[in-house]
């Protein structure tokens, strides 16, 4: 079984990353320079089959037409289960942080997370199989290729994976529009995972039991709310600002 990838970044991240995953490439005999002579470089040298098409057909390979000129099949994205994740994130001796998706449907808001929660210092990005936005080429391309950098772990069971990491002293923080504690007004620096809602009806109810603290984000708007990954971006970065100076004042 293999997935297509495309865009200049995520191919890029991906054969620096795991050279071995991939099957084919396919680029666009149109271009033939800067970062796609990179990669091309990395795929010779690594004895990755080339191929020269043209845009029309890169097109119809990758599904889209935002695609740069390069589209590659290679194996699935890596994914860990929740109990390694907890032990690699135990030995590793960091304040957990890690980032949790409630049924988000929507690939470019999935891989924009992906991108924030590794520039924000996230750990680890916990999704749901079903009902959910899978691990896709739009995915990867909408996380310019973080996604390669990220530890991924899909779970049957949301409710009962934060369990889990409840039971390992992991705080459940939630995000809401309703009128309680804000991130400003919230300490961040506690072993945390961060759980953000569906594009258009948040946190399930169930999710939301789950949470040891729900948290708003003020907005100047009569707009309800924020879409998912800026929302989420906006947490991810206010938690990760309390962390990194934390005690520096």
């Amino acid at each position: 079984m293999t997935i297509t990838i495309f865009g200049i970044h995520p191919v890029l991240e991906a054969i620096k990353k795991r050279p071995r995953s991939f099957h084919r490439i396919f680029l666009s005999s149109k271009n033939k320079e800067g970062a796609i002579k990179h990669i091309a470089s990395f795929a010779e040298k690594s004895n990755i089959k080339l191929y020269h098409e043209t845009t029309k057909n890169i097109s119809r390979l990758s599904g889209v037409d935002q695609h740069q000129g390069i589209v590659a099949e290679v194996d699935p994205f890596p994914l860990l289960d929740l109990k390694t994740l907890i032990s690699k994130q135990k030995k590793g001796g960091k304040t957990a942080f890690l980032l949790v998706l409630d049924s988000l449907q929507d690939p470019h808001n999935f891989g924009s997370l992906i991108r924030s929660a590794l520039c924000s210092g996230v750990q680890a990005v916990i999704f749901p199989k079903d009902r959910a936005a899978g691990l896709t080429g739009t995915v990867a391309k909408s996380s310019s290729g973080a996604i390669e950098h990220m530890p991924l772990c899909r779970v049957v069971n949301l409710a009962s994976a934060l369990d889990m990491l409840k039971q390992e002293g992991i705080w459940v923080v939630g995000t809401t529009p309703a009128p309680v504690k804000t991130i400003y007004e919230f300490d961040f620096n506690l072993d945390m995972a961060l759980v953000i809602g569906s594009e258009e009806k948040g946190l399930r109810p169930l999710i939301m039991k789950k949470c040891d603290y729900c948290l708003s984000i003020p907005v100047k708007s009569q707009l309800s709310s924020l879409n998912a990954s800026v929302a989420g971006a906006v947490v991810m970065f206010e938690a990760m600002r309390q962390r990194q100076y934390a005690g520096k004042r």
